[in-house]
């Protein structure tokens, strides 16, 4: 799993050097962090297979029911991949989808996201919006050359640790 995910960053990072070099704020997009790897699977089957294969890998493994699908969040203890990348975002299709398998997107970090608008703005030649998934997940999809950027102000370890303490205080609710 680790050489296709290397060779999918390499191959989305050649996309991405074309999107960079003909921006007009080049220091806006070079200053972007790549953080994550999202890797989208057809089936439970296929995601349990990845799963087992990334786990060996990893020091931390987050899972999440959202949107009616599995999602796991893998920490690599080891090993980097291509663009210093340790963090792999596992996704199950969503049911009835029919979305392709394989890289989905990789989340670029940076303080700046936050005004991000007015750079992208600029750039009437892009494709974007601000999305949201529930209550702790936040960023800007970017759409290039067949392709996903997310740019997020935080990485999705925090995300996961929203999540489970929103799971601690309902607990801590329900013994009150």
């Amino acid at each position: 799993m680790i050489n296709e995910l290397n060779e999918a960053i390499a191959a989305y990072q050649t996309k991405w050097q074309t999107l960079v070099v003909s921006r007009n704020d080049k220091q806006f997009f070079e200053a972007l962090e790549p953080t994550a790897v999202a890797w989208k699977v057809a089936d439970l089957a296929d995601f349990d297979t990845c799963c087992s294969s990334l786990r060996d890998v990893s020091d931390r493994v987050h899972l999440g029911w959202v949107n009616e699908r599995w999602l796991a969040t893998f920490h690599l203890k080891n090993v980097k991949l291509e663009q210093s990348i340790s963090i792999v975002k596992l996704m199950q299709r969503r049911p009835g989808s029919t979305d392709p398998v394989g890289l989905d997107h990789i989340d670029f970090y940076s303080s700046q996201v936050a005004g991000a608008e007015s750079v992208l703005a600029q750039e009437s030649d892009l494709k974007w919006t601000h999305e949201t998934n529930g209550d702790f997940c936040a960023w800007i999809s970017l759409w290039f050359s067949g392709t996903e950027a997310k740019l997020r102000s935080n990485t999705t370890l925090d995300v996961c640790a929203r999540e489970l303490e929103a799971a601690q205080d309902k607990i801590l609710k329900e013994l009150e």
